[in-house]
């Protein structure tokens, strides 16, 4: 099966419209040099069952058809895709799941790759931004913010805070004050019985 050529002039210059005014975002991919990619397209219902592949190179600022392929299994590669290095594939089901295989790939063919559907020209995916050989960006790891935690007197040690010390000083000293206070209570209380009970008292402990 051969595709009409005006259904192929009609896709490059649909696909040259779409990448002047698009400004979605692709996936960006970084295959090694010689390295493999699989690509997928989508079809949004179940009305999709040609697709054209083509990718836009960066270097040579060019378009180009490389595959046409439909749900059953038909293909026709572009004047200029090795017929070894890009073939496709596609998955049944409501929805139509078309594949792109690339092999060998290499850096001279960095730029976006995408697809097309026959009867949805207006639907094109974002496609995919391939630059192969190039080491993909070193994502810094995320700041964790620790929280210190709050001093507590329950487990207070020789060398803990300054803060801590006075905590359970203060309490210490209080203690000692009252114990003092009674005792001179105490004192003073005796201090001021007659001699005669005070001797009584002596005697009566003494008797004891």
């Amino acid at each position: 099966m051969t595709v009409p050529r005006v259904w192929i002039c009609l896709f490059v210059w649909t696909a040259a419209a779409t990448l002047t005014t698009s400004g979605a975002t692709s996936t960006i991919l970084y295959p090694k040099v010689n390295g493999t990619e699989s690509l997928t397209c989508e079809c949004p219902d179940h009305a999709c069952q040609e697709v054209f592949w083509y990718r836009y190179l960066e270097k040579s600022n060019s378009l180009q058809f490389l595959l046409y392929f439909n749900s059953a299994g038909t293909f026709e590669h572009g004047n200029m895709a090795d017929k070894h290095r890009f073939k496709g594939s596609a998955s049944s089901g409501q929805r139509p799941i078309y594949f792109l295989r690339i092999t060998g790939l290499q850096k001279d063919e960095a730029g976006l790759y995408s697809c097309m559907f026959k009867m949805k020209i207006n639907t094109i995916p974002d496609g995919y931004y391939i630059r192969p050989g190039v080491n993909p960006p070193t994502l810094q790891p995320p700041t964790v913010k620790i929280e210190k935690p709050k001093q507590s007197c329950r487990s207070c040690k020789p060398f803990s805070p300054k803060g801590c010390k006075r905590s359970v000083l203060w309490p210490g000293i209080g203690a000692l004050l009252l114990l003092a206070g009674i005792l001179a209570g105490t004192l003073y209380y005796f201090s001021r019985l007659p001699k005669k009970c005070r001797h009584q008292f002596a005697k009566t402990n003494q008797l004891r």
